[in-house]
């Protein structure tokens, strides 16, 4: 029997290193350090129950402290995407953006529906700027050639 939790912890190590490193989390390597000290355990203490009790005392709490410690430090970090990209860039009007009515802008060589900032119009051919980005719509500004 002995030898036989032996194995038992050796592939519960090694499956949940395995799942580790499928899923990069540091969620499931919790369970490889328990099944380890239960695989040391079980040279010394025959009895499964005190094996998987000490299993459970190892795994358990490493995996809570991990995972509200590295989780939360997830919670403010912002996800840069594309989309963020073209904010503050300029562009140029495809096709007119009129009051209450969207228009087309292309920025960087990609076209975009987009809306004035002050709900004015700018004609087809303008430079505008990328204010910001409300749903799928670009909110931009026309830029004065005096400014630039």
């Amino acid at each position: 029997m002995m030898d036989f939790m032996k194995i038992i912890w050796i592939i519960v190590g090694v499956a949940f290193a395995i799942a580790e490193l499928i899923v990069p989390s540091l969620t499931m390597i919790w369970f490889s350090v328990g099944a380890l000290i239960a695989l040391i355990l079980s040279f010394v203490v025959d009895n499964v129950f005190a094996q998987l009790a000490i299993f459970s005392i190892v795994s358990v709490p490493l995996f809570i402290l991990a995972t509200k410690y590295f989780v939360k430090k997830d919670e403010n970090y912002t996800y840069n995407t594309n989309l963020q990209a073209v904010i503050n860039k300029r562009g140029i009007v495809k096709f007119d953006i009129l009051p209450n009515k969207p228009g087309i802008v292309v920025v960087d060589r990609e076209e975009w529906t987009s809306v004035s900032v002050d709900n004015k119009e700018i004609l087809a051919g303008q430079m505008v700027e990328v204010l910001r980005i409300e749903g799928v719509k670009l909110v931009v500004k026309k830029l004065d050639y005096l400014s630039e």
